[in-house]
This record gives C-alpha cells, structure tokens and sequence, in this order.
C-alpha cells in the first residue's frame, strides 16, 4: 500500500448505491484477487488518511498479510453497506461502532506481524 502523499488529495471516493456483494478471498482467481486488493487500496487509503490511523493500525505491507486483508475488506463492505444510498439514517454510526472493534482487532493483528515502518517481516 502507498501512503497518502501530503501533496495530493485522497482518492475520490464513489457513493455507494446498494449493498455490496460479499465475497470470499479464497475463491478467488490470482487475477480476481489482484484486482480486489486494487480496488480495496484505494479505500484504505482513503481510510487512513480520513482518520488519520498510523502503522499500527495499518501497516504500509497490510497487502502482503493475508489477516489484515480480511479484516480491511470485511470493514471496506461494512462500510459500503452502511454508507449506501438504500441505507437506514442510524447505518453510519453502526459502521464507527463496529470500525472502533475493528481497529482494536487490527491493532493486534499488526503487532503480531512484528512489522514495522520499513521493516516488513515475512509471514
């Protein structure tokens, strides 16, 4: 993952309109997975930078660990869900309930990786 660069805005992100298909890494192509994690780049960079989480929260190497993706990507469709046009007023504040468990949860996950800046331990 590339850090926001303090020169460039974040990335645009689009409106959700309805719920997001949920889908499992697992079954996935290598070539369906690469374009996934892409996707869901984008978002977590957005998500970094909006809340402003740092490398113990999100790693820079969160793509090369297979527990962080599931947990980013898990929260990334929490958050389409609750941020769709079709969602209820109250979805919102639901996400930052469950987004607040989820940090607690990547927190651990990182420390585990024994990652630090610039310093990416293998799995």
């Amino acid at each position: 993952m590339t850090r926001h660069d303090p020169f460039y805005p974040p990335p645009q992100l689009d409106q959700p309109g309805e719920p997001p298909i949920v889908f499992a890494w697992g079954a996935q192509t290598p070539d369906d997975t690469e374009l996934l994690i892409e996707e869901l780049d984008l978002w977590v960079i957005w998500l970094v930078d909006r809340y402003r989480l740092d490398h113990r929260v999100v790693p820079d190497c969160w793509t090369r660990h297979p527990e962080l993706i599931e947990e980013l990507s898990a929260l990334h469709l929490a958050w389409q869900g609750s941020f769709a046009t079709t969602s209820s007023a109250d979805a919102p504040l639901q996400w930052h309930e469950r987004f607040a468990a989820a940090r607690e949860r990547l927190n651990d996950w990182v420390a585990r990786t024994g990652c630090r800046p610039g310093n990416h331990r293998g799995n």
